[in-house]
């Protein structure tokens, strides 16, 4: 190939494309039910392009990992997995032009109430297939690149109704050595719900009194999870000593974590 760097931004430019051309709602799939408890939610996928287009359903284990990043496995190896509960009217769905197609998502949940002692999540991934039509036999090899990397992951997660622990902890808040004026604040989500928290800094110099308040990282934590949060002090902030306090936020009516220390912005 004379060019792969003009070949990649193609490939690129087309998924971008081809995903605008495509609707799935929603794209989180919340379910409560106890033990026997069995719940349908559809999911629906809206075809905005000007051809066929096909997709396959598929299941996976997830998790976050310390920075947020989501981490895949096999359905149904994870301790926390719901993938063997879940069920689908189908695993592939081919949607016409300008049409809307269902896939109904049904969680069936077993009799054994050890079940339902922890929150329990999956991933329903949609992933596109190749329809071997006249277009895309006429450019195969792109075709087939592109529809690969076309995959949309929605979140199903199953939280018992007796599950209302909101609950965290700050670990640390410690300086990055490796990059000037940045700190990491620790958290642990150890309550037995997902968590949608807020982290900032407060910021008090301590030569004149002045305060200044860093931007709020929101982010989700699964139960028993642990996230690092990076915060880069930004230069608008003046050199000298302060007193810095990382605050963690889980909502209304919970209490504030925080951690004051004194640090030096260089």
């Amino acid at each position: 190939m004379k060019n792969p760097m003009l070949f990649l931004v193609a490939i690129l430019l087309s998924v971008t494309l081809f995903a605008q051309r495509v609707s799935i709602q929603p794209s989180i799939l919340d379910f409560h039910l106890g033990p026997k408890g069995v719940q349908a939610q559809p999911i629906s996928i809206t075809n905005l392009s000007d051809h066929k287009i096909a997709f396959r359903a598929y299941l996976a284990d997830w998790l976050r990992d310390s920075t947020g990043n989501h981490q895949y496995f096999k359905p149904d190896t994870l301790k926390r997995s719901c993938a063997s509960w879940v069920h689908l009217n189908k695993n592939f769905i081919e949607i016409e032009p300008g049409k809307t197609g269902e896939l109904l998502v049904q969680l069936q949940a077993p009799a054994d109430t050890t079940s339902f002692r922890q929150m329990k999540w999956a991933m329903l991934f949609l992933q596109s297939t190749d329809e071997q039509d006249a277009a895309s036999r006429a450019n195969k090899a792109m075709q087939t690149q592109v529809k690969e990397l076309l995959r949309i992951g929605i979140h199903v997660y199953q939280t018992p109704p007796l599950l209302t622990k909101h609950q965290a902890k700050a670990i640390s808040f410690l300086p990055l050595d490796a990059e000037k004026n940045s700190y990491q604040m620790t958290m642990q989500n150890t309550g037995d719900v997902m968590l949608q928290c807020k982290s900032y800094i407060e910021l008090t110099n301590i030569a004149n009194g002045k305060e200044y308040k860093l931007e709020k990282v929101e982010f989700p934590v699964f139960p028993d999870g642990v996230r690092k949060i990076k915060f880069n002090i930004p230069d608008t902030v003046p050199a000298g000593k302060y007193s810095a306090l990382s605050i963690l936020d889980i909502g209304e009516d919970m209490p504030l974590e925080a951690i004051e220390k004194t640090i030096e912005i260089k």
